[in-house]
């Protein structure tokens, strides 16, 4: 079996290597990033920092879905926002054209026009549109053989030191995929699963199937020689609360303890009682939990059990004896059944 284990770990490695390889233009202009959940005012994207090139592949879905990115920048400074969007060719009729605006200090009060029901705008903060464009470029990435419709580049200059968020929506609340691109500066990096599973980014989104599947690092970090063991005295601990809403869709909270959520570390090393959280259906990973709480829109009408497990910043999932810490409700038990 560890036989077995280690050539299962070689040849996913191997693989991500290889295609490394194949996407030099990709690493070396932006570093990429993949939505493995929902992105939220409550758990946004933390740009690490806004001045290195990021490119982010998400989804706005459901349609009424509104993706946050957030980022510190200085009083004065120039950050770079654009957006890029997956193409079939060169004739598309029907170009995907989301919108996004900044939302932080020192921004207009009076709110844009085109802002959406329900977007977060806290207390004392302002919002400026980003100007993209309405005619994009087409493009093909050779390497990746993919194509890309790209808008234009606007240049957000911070009127004051503090944390700013970019909000990104389809006004017509259309589900689609894109490109989030921040920042100039070119550096090797991104996330290791984003590059495992990059190819699904050209994959149109289906109104009614989860956009957040599976990929090979998943089962990489769930073999048994891959986990952290824990005692049981220091380990964390999660506790699933699942609530049903009249309109079919449920809010779960995810309750831990000795587990701070941090985002902003995914991919480095492992610090114990630190990371993310899985959401299973039936087995089925749908998504990465960034905090505490967590809008489910949907479920397949057949499921019967939602699980949540923890995992440290590189993805290996915390266990005790082997089994990796989680929290499980039968979804049976929330209708008396």
């Amino acid at each position: 079996m560890a036989v077995q284990n280690s050539r299962h770990i070689f040849r996913t490695i191997a693989s991500v290597c290889l295609l490394m390889a194949c996407l030099p233009a990709v690493v070396r202009a932006h570093q990429p990033f993949c939505e493995f959940a929902d992105l939220t005012a409550e758990a946004p994207w933390q740009v690490p920092n806004p001045a290195i090139s990021y490119a982010y592949f998400g989804n706005v879905y459901p349609a009424w879905d509104i993706d946050y990115f957030a980022f510190d920048a200085k009083a004065g400074q120039s950050v770079l926002l654009s957006l890029s969007i997956p193409a079939k060719d060169e004739n598309d009729a029907d170009i995907y054209a989301p919108l996004m605006a900044v939302i932080g200090p020192g921004l207009p009060g009076d709110l844009p026009p085109d802002l959406p029901e329900g977007i977060d705008v806290p207390a004392g903060a302002g919002a400026l549109m980003v100007e993209l464009g309405d005619e994009p470029r087409y493009f093909y990435e050779r390497f990746g053989r993919v194509h890309f419709w790209n808008y234009d580049d606007d240049f957000f200059r911070a009127p004051q030191a503090g944390r700013y968020t970019v909000a990104l929506w389809h006004p017509d609340r259309r589900i689609g995929r894109y490109t989030f691109v921040i920042g100039q500066r070119e550096e090797w990096g991104g996330d290791l699963e984003c590059f495992m599973a990059y190819n699904m980014y050209w994959t149109p989104l289906i109104e009614g199937a989860n956009p957040y599947r599976d990929t090979p690092m998943d089962d990489l970090m769930q073999d048994p020689s891959r986990v952290i063991n824990l005692d049981p005295s220091d380990a964390p601990s999660i506790n699933l609360q699942v609530y049903a809403l009249a309109d079919g869709s449920y809010n779960l909270q995810i309750e831990t303890s000795n587990f701070t959520f941090t985002p902003q570390n995914i991919d480095m090393a492992p610090v114990i009682g630190e990371g993310h959280a899985h959401l299973y259906v039936d087995g089925v990973k749908l998504a990465r939990l960034y905090g505490e709480w967590h809008h489910l829109p949907t479920l397949p009408p057949d499921a019967e059990v939602l699980t949540v497990s923890l995992y440290a910043n590189n993805h290996q999932g915390f266990a005790v004896d082997g089994q990796i810490i989680s929290a499980t409700v039968r979804l049976a038990d929330l209708n008396g059944g």
